[in-house]
C-alpha cells in the first residue's frame, strides 16, 4: 500500500512540474514575442519620424507616420498613447501654435515632449530603468537630406 501512495505521490509531483514548467515557459515566450512585436512598431514608427524631421514635405514619409501613430495605438502602453498623442497635439501643422515653430522655445518643447515619449517607449518595451532621465536628458531627432 506504501509503495502505491509514494508512486502516487511521484507520479503527481512530476504531472505539477511538467505543468508549471509548461507554464512558464509559455508566459515566457509570449512576453518576448509581444516584445519583438513592440520592437518592431516601435522601430518603423521611429524611422517615419525621423525620415519625417528630415523632409517634413515627404508625403510617403508622411503616410508612414501616420500609420506608425496608428499601430501604436493599439499596441503601446497606455502610457505610451498619453505620450503619442501629446506629442502629435504639439507638432501638428493645424495647431494654432502657442509657440512660434522657428523659435529656440518651441524646439526646446519638441524635444521634452519627444523625451518624454521616448522613454514611455522605452519603458514598455524594457521596464522600469534606473536613471533614464540622467542618461535621455538631450535627446533630441537626428538625420540629414540626401
Amino acid at each position: 500500500m506504501k509503495q502505491i501512495i509514494v508512486a502516487t505521490i511521484g507520479l503527481l509531483a512530476s504531472a505539477i512540474t511538467a505543468s508549471l514548467s509548461f507554464y512558464f515557459t509559455k508566459k515566457l515566450q509570449l512576453k518576448t514575442e509581444d516584445r519583438r512585436l513592440k520592437e518592431e512598431y516601435y522601430k518603423s514608427f521611429l524611422k517615419a519620424l525621423s525620415d519625417v524631421a528630415i523632409n517634413n514635405d515627404d508625403d510617403e514619409a508622411q503616410k508612414r507616420l501616420s500609420e506608425g501613430f496608428n499601430f501604436l495605438l493599439v499596441t503601446g502602453s497606455p502610457k505610451v498613447v498619453k505620450n503619442l498623442m501629446e506629442f502629435h497635439n504639439f507638432v501638428r501643422k493645424d495647431t494654432s501654435d502657442t509657440i512660434p515653430r522657428n523659435s529656440k522655445e518651441w524646439v526646446i518643447e519638441h524635444d521634452k515632449i519627444l523625451k518624454e515619449l521616448v522613454k514611455a517607449i522605452r519603458e514598455d518595451i524594457f521596464g522600469k530603468e534606473k536613471n533614464v532621465d540622467i542618461y535621455l536628458e538631450n535627446l533630441h531627432l537626428v538625420g540629414k537630406k540626401s
